[in-house]
Order: structure tokens, then C-alpha cells, then sequence
């Protein structure tokens, strides 16, 4: 599986950083080792709302590490940085251990998780129970594990992408509702702690 390293940054203008990442940012990115990146702005996340994600997709952790020193020695990308008043608040390194669908659509919601860490082959059981539900009214779903996040709560994380917010949590109510889904949370003492709700930039 592929490793997701996210910066959580305030930016001044996310409408100019959102065009640069879709067109030739993210051709440099690639250029820097990055299989995907994506950028999406927090809308509802209580503290958080306004914030944005930015992802960058590295086939290791060495490649991240290296992927990131890129970045910062690219004068272009700094200067794109600068431009926008881009401002880090948070890095963090996740594995992705299970996914489903693609990671296309306007809208995003991620679910911050704590409980006891799975094996990748009960991930991948699990996430098939979760997707029969979650795939009615999403495009995409990855459970990513945490590697290096700091002190924190959370251990893990759950992305979904779609084109309609409704949808994803009629599916989502949906999904805790379910007998099998809920045996599981509870054998692996998972507890959801927060949810944020973003929209894509690129």
C-alpha cells in the first residue's frame, strides 16, 4: 500500500492555490516523486473549519521524506506557497491500508478514529462490510492508517469522497446501523472522535 503525507496549513487564497495544484503544481509534484496529490478545504470541522488539506501520495516512507525536502527546495513551489500565505499547522505521515471506489468527487469527509490497530488482511475484510453501504452515497473510501502524527487521539483515519454530502451520510447512518458493523467496532474498541467535512481545491 501507498503512503499519504498531509500538511494541514490556513492559506490566504485557496481559490489561487486550488488552480496552481490542478494544473502545474501538481505536474511538479509528480515531478517529486508524488503518485497523486489533492487539496481540499475544511467547511465544517468546528476548530478546524477553513484549514486545508493537502495530500501528497509516496510509494514509501523514504520517498515521502525525500518528496518533502523536494518541495521545499523548489523555488517555484515555495513561491506558490508564499503567494497564497500558506501557513503549516500540522504534518502528518498515514499508510493506506484499505480502499475502495476513487478518490474523485466535489465534496470530502474524513472521520478521526482511536482503537486497536488490524492487521491489513482484516482491513481489507472490514472494509468491504463497510463499502455495501458507504458505496450508495460515495465514490471512494480509504482507511489510513497513522504512522508519525505526533501526540494526538487519533490513530487512524477514514476518507470518503462524493458529489453529494446527503448521500454519504444516509449511507453512513446506514453503515453504524448494521449489526456486523457494529460487532466489529466494539471487538476493536473503535471510537470515532471527531468528523470534518471538506471541499475539494484539486
Amino acid at each position: 500500500m501507498s503512503y499519504i503525507y498531509t500538511v494541514l496549513a490556513s492559506m490566504g487564497d485557496a481559490q489561487k492555490f486550488g488552480e496552481a495544484g490542478a494544473t502545474w503544481a501538481g505536474e511538479r509534484l509528480k515531478s517529486h516523486g508524488a503518485m497523486s496529490s489533492t487539496a481540499s478545504q475544511i467547511v465544517m470541522g468546528g476548530e478546524m473549519s477553513g484549514l486545508a488539506v493537502v495530500a501528497f501520495e509516496f510509494d514509501s516512507i523514504d520517498g515521502a521524506m525525500s518528496g518533502q525536502a523536494a518541495i521545499y527546495a523548489d523555488a517555484d513551489l515555495v513561491g506558490l506557497m508564499q503567494d497564497t500565505q500558506v501557513q503549516v499547522q500540522r504534518r502528518n505521515l498515514f499508510r493506506v491500508q484499505a480502499e475502495r471506489g476513487t478518490r474523485d468527487g466535489e465534496f470530502g469527509s474524513i472521520l478521526y478514529m482511536a482503537g486497536v490497530p488490524a492487521d491489513d488482511a482484516t482491513m481489507e475484510q472490514n472494509i468491504d462490510m463497510n463499502w455495501a453501504h458507504i458505496q450508495n452515497g460515495a465514490n471512494g473510501m480509504s482507511y489510513m492508517q497513522s504512522v508519525a502524527s505526533g501526540p494526538a487521539p487519533f490513530n487512524a483515519t477514514a476518507a470518503t469522497w462524493t458529489d453529494s454530502l446527503d448521500s454519504l451520510m444516509v449511507a453512513s447512518a446506514s453503515n453504524f446501523a448494521d449489526p456486523d458493523v457494529q460487532k466489529v467496532m466494539v471487538d476493536s474498541k473503535v471510537q470515532i472522535l471527531g468528523r470534518v467535512i471538506t471541499r475539494r481545491l484539486f
